[in-house]
């Protein structure tokens, strides 16, 4: 592309030849002699007119190619803007220089210094130029810029503050986080010293961190102090400080970061308190507590769980817990690490809770304790337990003094039962004396007894009577409570025996409007009961209702089942009716349906008592059913044992399966053992704690006793002990059961025998056939 360019002055046309020449001449040294590339172009069209080796070889055009060339063929477009401008100012100048952009034969951009001279060129109007490549100097210059910038942008977008001090501790350089930490701007801050903003209990603790490195005993420092806000407050900071020297390595100031650590002290000051909060509650409370990991290793205790053992705190922190204090069981037997619920629960996660063991203390006395043991989770893992335990000592000595004291207690109550049922001789013979001598003198035989002696004596015999009643209801309730109380099985005809009573009891009610009647089935057949005291239960009943209603009627229903067979027995009236809340005191002694009952009625509340008792023992059960101002309806559930038509009844004691008594805590294991049981003959009933196997054994007089040799609540040394002091129950042999191999079955002192679990049926038949050898099976 040519450009055409018009300078404003012109070489002389009538200049001489000999100026033209020695002009030519003054410019060829330049350019035949310089390094640098040189061209000579024409002012007015901007021809290249020469050019020197140095330009061919830098730019890539040959010499020829150069001559047919302008200057606008080595600018790149966006120049020759800037070229026109160029040669405008370098017209009628002796020397001019600038900068311009260049490009070569490739296409290679160029930074160049260019220094043009005039010059006479063949009579032309030219200038000479001489090119300085300055190419890799702008490269360097702006790669550092961008390096300087790119180290600010970094700088900048960091949020710990960087700096710089000179000698004297004031501010060279501050990125802008610095007025985010202090709210301060950085031109308003450099120049000032550096302890200006720092809070003035800190400044020597930054002074005295800053010793070190001007002295040059240490490399880097760091310190955290307060920086005071502009808005007010202050703001915590860790102040991390070098020494910065300069090129002979002096010592010329120092430079580091500023970081804003307020939420972190913030954060540990609450960490703080609320550990100490912690440790405050834990140590108030009265139980023991520690964390273990999951090697077993106390990480903290509570004062409170340091003392129960005998230890200090300090002491256990750092030790293996079950070596230290849970090494054996009560017994004194070794106890392994791997069957501890403890270790279980820090090892695997498996949370327990136990309530009849020992840890033993720093002096080697047991400490009876309940635990329970609560697994730590760390993100997902299992780090280790939380142990909560308690002294259960005084717990269990009264828990077994309770146990002793009420069976003192039952015992007492026994032992008068069986005083008064003793006593039946001695108050019934002058009793029936008196009622008979009154009856004699009743008779009036020599007449000579008046009006109002009779009368007395009347009054007599009925008095001695109705005492004589209530006697036999004392003695026989103190017969059924003293286990002296005997029945006389046979086969009963409970239809017959339901009309006979209703005969008997029915002329009670001719003097009221009440109308007695039985509802009976046409076919009934008998069962295996004692029918003397059947009869006296039914009485009860009907007496009751008889006292309790005015008006109406009273039915005594008989129910069977499709076979015939007697499953009720109920008694029901219109009478006054007994109000709910009162459904469970009425079969209490001397209770009855309320108070002014007795007042109104008469009575001791002593018959639904007994018939209670009487049909316990016979394996009935009563049942009652009441609306109050409507009536009342008293029902026998009967249980008992068929009895062929015809068949003659077998008098005695009913004979039944022998009872078995299992306390074991472990569900499963009492009803595998119970269908072993069942499946041998026998009957069997459970008891989950040692106090509650105790109760059940005395009610029920078991003729075999399994015991579980880990029991909650009281051990089954305590259970064998009473057992053993018990007059009614030391015969009755106990099983003790317990783990395959475990030593410390063997040291149940009292125990008949020992049976391993799981329970093997041939070694369960030949315990039965040795313990009980009247069993039938």
């Amino acid at each position: 592309m040519t450009l055409s360019l018009h300078p404003d002055t012109r070489p002389d046309p009538n200049a001489g030849t000999d100026d033209r020449a020695r002009s030519d001449e003054r410019y060829r040294p330049l350019f035949a002699l310089s390094p640098q590339p040189a061209w000579v172009y024409d002012c007015e069209t901007l021809r290249f007119l020469e050019v020197n080796e140095a330009a061919v070889a830098q730019y890539g055009w040959s010499r020829e190619e150069f001559l047919t060339m302008t200057l606008g063929d080595v600018r790149p477009p966006e120049e020759h803007a800037h070229l026109r401008a160029m040669v405008a100012q370098s017209e009628g100048r002796e020397r001019f220089s600038t900068a311009a952009v260049h490009h070569t034969r490739s296409g290679d951009r160029r930074r160049v210094e260019v220094c043009t001279y005039p010059v006479m060129f063949d009579g032309r109007s030219a200038r000479m130029v001489l090119v300085l490549d300055v190419t890799h100097h702008y490269e360097t210059q702006e790669a550092l810029v961008r390096s300087e910038q790119k180290y600010r942008s970094v700088i900048e977008q960091f949020r710990d503050v960087f700096f710089r001090t000179d000698q004297l501790g004031l501010w060279t350089f501050l990125n802008s986080a610095w007025t985010t930490l202090t709210g301060y701007s950085v031109d308003d801050s450099l120049g000032m010293h550096c302890l200006t903003h720092v809070h003035p209990a800190d400044r020597a603790v930054l002074l005295d961190a800053l010793r070190p490195l001007a002295e040059g005993a240490l490399p880097s420092t760091h310190v955290e102090v307060r920086f005071f806000h502009r808005s007010g407050g202050c703001r915590w900071v860790e102040v991390s400080t070098h020494a910065a020297r300069d090129g002979g390595g002096r010592i010329d100031g120092t430079m580091g970061t500023l970081r804003d650590v307020t939420e972190r002290r913030t954060a540990e000051e609450e960490r703080h308190r609320l550990a100490t909060d912690i440790r405050q509650l834990l140590d108030a409370s009265g139980e023991g507590i520690y964390g273990i990991d999951t090697q077993g290793v106390i990480n903290f205790v509570n004062k409170r769980g340091a003392e129960m053992i005998g230890y200090h705190p300090s002491e256990l922190v750092g030790r293996r817990m079950h070596e230290l204090a849970h090494y054996a069981r009560p017994d004194g037997t070794p106890y392994p690490e791997s069957e501890c619920p403890i270790c279980r629960a820090a090892m695997h996660g498996v949370a327990c809770s136990v309530d009849d063991e020992v840890l033993w203390r720093k002096d080697g006395v047991p400490l009876q304790v309940e635990y329970t043991a609560s697994p730590v989770r760390s993100i997902g893992e299992i780090s280790g337990a939380v142990v909560n335990f308690r002294d259960t000592t005084a717990r269990k000595r009264a828990e077994i003094e309770l146990v002793v004291a009420r069976d003192a207690a039952e015992a007492a109550n026994r032992a008068k039962s069986d005083f008064l049922a003793r006593m039946s001789h001695e108050l019934r013979t002058p009793l029936n004396s008196i009622i008979g001598f009154a009856n004699v003198l009743l008779k009036n035989r020599t007449g000579s007894m008046r009006q109002d002696d009779l009368t007395y004596l009347s009054r007599i015999a009925a008095n001695g009577q109705h005492l004589l009643g209530l006697i036999d209801d004392i003695l026989d309730l103190s017969k059924i409570e003293a286990g002296h109380m005997s029945l006389d099985l046979g086969a009963v005809a409970l239809d017959a025996l339901v009309r006979d009573t209703v005969d008997e009891l029915e002329g009670q009610t001719r003097d009221r409007s009440v109308v007695m009647r039985t509802e009976l089935p046409s076919r009934v057949r008998p069962i295996e009961t004692d029918a003397g005291r059947i009869k006296q239960v039914l009485i009860n009943l009907i007496g009751n209702a008889i006292k309790f209603t005015e008006r109406g009627e009273i039915v005594v229903r008989l129910e069977t089942d499709a076979l015939e067979t007697p499953t009720l027995i109920e008694v029901r009236d219109s009478g006054i009716g007994i109000p709910s809340a009162r459904f469970d005191a009425i079969f209490n002694a001397f209770e009855q349906a309320e108070s002014m009952i007795t007042r109104r009625y008469g009575g001791t509340g002593l018959g639904l008592a007994i018939s209670r008792s009487l049909c316990d023992l016979m394996g009935h059960r009563l049942e009652v059913r009441s609306i109050e101002g409507v009536g009342t309806t008293m029902g026998v559930r009967l249980g008992h044992r068929n009895v062929a038509s015809g068949t003659p009844a077998s008098g005695g004691r009913a004979t039944h399966p022998p009872l078995a008594l299992l306390i074991d805590d472990d569900a499963g294991a009492r009803a595998t053992l119970s269908t072993r049981l069942v499946e041998l003959g026998c009957r069997a009933v459970g008891a989950t704690t040692g106090v509650e196997g105790l109760r059940l054994a005395r009610e029920l007089r078991p003729a075999l006793i399994f015991l579980d040799r880990r029991l909650p609540h009281i051990t089954a040394f305590d259970v064998l002990r009473i057992l053993r002091t018990d007059t009614a129950l030391r015969a009755t042999p106990v099983v003790v059961m317990g783990e395959a191999g475990s030593p410390t079955l063997d040291g149940l002192i009292g125990a008949a025998e020992r049976l391993d679990k799981p329970v093997d049926r041939a070694r369960l038949a030949e315990l039965l056939g040795r313990l009980i050898p009247d069993m039938t099976r």
